[in-house]
């Protein structure tokens, strides 16, 4: 093997058409880098309170439906805000002293950070979502489904059962 190596080696033919084959693969990855890569999936971290609202009304109506067994109750969330953020910051404290004065002076500045685009975005730190404000239930359970309705939406979202409307739905 190392022969036909060495032999192939050699043929200055062989060898220019192996340097070129070289040069042509280390263009190719250079190229390759510089490219945007298309198949790349951008991973979305944020949402807006309606698609957060829609979330946690389709996981209440499943949870209704898997209750009471009622096909299509409807349900409604109402959020307190939008999402809530803690940005980074930067504290500089600038103390003087005087002969009776002790003075202290603080800068706050915000900590950011350059996007794709080259623009600069502060650091979050944490997103806290948004406060459930109350949820309204439609379905048709008893009286018994009722309550354990109630007993679930309160575990799932961490609310008190006055925050909770359970009504049946009217015959037509």
């Amino acid at each position: 093997m190392k022969e036909k190596i060495a032999q192939i080696l050699k043929d200055k033919k062989a060898s220019k058409i192996i340097i070129i084959l070289g040069l042509v693969g280390v263009a190719l990855i250079f190229i390759s880098s510089i490219t945007p890569n298309k198949t790349e999936q951008v991973t979305k971290t944020e949402f807006s309170q309606k698609e957060y609202c829609s979330l946690l009304e389709e996981g209440i109506r499943q949870t209704v439906q898997s209750i009471c067994g009622d096909t299509s109750p409807v349900v409604m969330v109402t959020l307190d805000s939008g999402m809530v953020y803690d940005y980074a910051k930067e504290i500089k404290e600038k103390g003087a002293e005087d002969s009776d004065k002790v003075s202290e002076e603080s800068e706050k500045t915000f900590i950011t950070v350059r996007d794709k685009s080259g623009a600069e975005i502060p650091l979050v730190i944490t997103a806290y979502m948004p406060k459930v404000r109350g949820v309204s239930i439609i379905c048709n359970a008893g009286e018994e489904g009722c309550e354990k309705i109630k007993n679930a939406v309160c575990a799932a979202l961490d609310i008190p059962s006055r925050k909770i409307y359970i009504g049946r739905k009217t015959v037509q």
